[in-house]
């Protein structure tokens, strides 16, 4: 399937990204740009041969023309809401070229599910993220799927499904077809928004989910068993992960280890001050370096890292199964020569299956970090962290 040319649509539009963006928008947080192209030839509004209108996004503010609201008004803010959730942030501050408001102030993930999706119990569902197919099946409902992602790998009876291809580009059209009374949507990480968007101009049906703590996992199990009509199943799903939180704040060690965790090489990727990997670090028995950025996920230099000064890193690379991951590619990484951590092989694998699906089988993360983190405890001394 050809990589898609958009990043997010309207009925109207489909937001091309820019490479380029200028300095004095470059430094806000998670800053992009985008030009608002028509849908098809000549829908778009005629302005006389000059740029259509343009998109101006970060987390702190979003700035679109006026004729983008004059032509989808309410769909341009559900985009711009869509892509600020699948970064981490829960406020809008969207305003006109002219500094005119359009729509300002905090907002609930519930409000980009589909009307159509609360009326009678779905027999038919698609999952388009592995997280959420691993709710399914917590609540008991894997028999009602008819499709998913490719990435999709757990529990095994899902390797009967159609597969509607990545999971940052699956064949919408196909789910158009295959006539789901509901699909289950993800915006867990950036790139998610073009299908929430992309589903809703094809007026599908969806849940859309978005986990930043583990309470809210907990509060979407309860959500969907409610929507599936299987509340007892999904009340024994939430009271088991409740009780296996439990039992890792229980076993926690005295004294914090510095955490760094990547979810990618290059450029570097980690988890940021509204993501649920601050807890599963936590309850390990650390805390994440980079825990005091701004987002979910957060771009940083060998520098930064450097700077961070971690006592430990596990490297967990979105999409890559564990027996592919590289712990050599961090140890000797460019810029990385003087990491101590690395240096001291302080640096695990961890499971992206994990790590890096907000559902029912997270915990497992923690558990996982907790030995790694347990090993350079013992090797530095229970109360010590290597010389800070």
């Amino acid at each position: 399937m050809r990589k898609p040319e958009h990043q997010w649509e309207t009925p109207s539009f489909r937001a091309v990204r820019r490479e380029a963006l200028p300095e004095s928008w470059a430094a806000k947080p998670r800053a992009e740009a985008f030009d608002l192209k028509p849908q098809e030839p000549g829908e778009g509004p005629d302005l006389a041969g000059k740029r259509g209108p343009t998109a101006w996004l970060s987390l702190t503010d979003q700035i679109i023309d006026r004729a983008a609201f004059d032509r989808d008004g309410r769909e341009v803010v559900f985009a711009v809401m869509a892509w600020l959730v699948a970064r981490g942030a829960r406020a809008i501050n969207l305003r006109d070229e002219l500094g005119e408001p359009v729509a300002r102030g905090p907002f609930e993930v519930s409000l980009l599910s589909s009307e159509a999706a609360k009326g009678a119990v779905p027999a038919r569902l698609i999952t388009l993220a592995p997280s959420n197919a691993e709710l399914i099946a917590a609540v008991g409902c894997v028999d009602r799927l008819i499709a998913c992602e490719d990435s999709s790998d757990w529990p095994a009876e899902l390797a009967t499904l159609e597969r509607l291809g990545p999971d940052l580009n699956p064949d919408l059209d196909r789910v158009v077809a295959l006539k789901p009374d509901l699909v289950l949507s993800s915006l867990s990480v950036p790139g998610m928004e073009r299908i929430v968007t992309g589903l809703r101009r094809r007026g599908v049906p969806q849940l859309v989910f978005a986990p930043r703590r583990i309470d809210d996992v907990l509060a979407n199990l309860e959500t969907l068993g409610t929507r599936l009509g299987v509340a007892q199943a999904a009340r024994a799903a939430r009271a088991k992960m409740t009780r296996e939180r439990a039992a890792l704040l229980a076993t926690r060690g005295p004294t914090p280890l510095r955490v760094y965790l990547e979810w990618w090489p290059r450029p570097m990727f980690t988890p940021g001050a509204d993501c649920f990997s601050n807890e599963l670090i936590e309850l390990a028995g650390g805390i994440n370096v980079f825990g005091d950025r701004e987002g979910s996920s957060v771009e940083i230099t060998p520098e930064d890292l450097h700077k961070a000064r971690p006592d430990v890193c596990f490297v967990s690379w979105c999409g890559v199964s564990e027996d592919k991951l590289d712990l050599q590619n961090l140890i000797k990484r460019p810029g990385l020569e003087r990491l101590k951590a690395a240096l001291w092989g302080h640096v695990f694998t961890l499971d992206e299956r994990f790590s890096g699906r907000p559902g029912p089988r997270m915990l497992e993360a923690a558990r996982i970090m907790a030995r790694g983190i347990e090993r350079v405890r013992s090797s530095i001394g229970l109360d010590n962290t290597m010389g800070h």
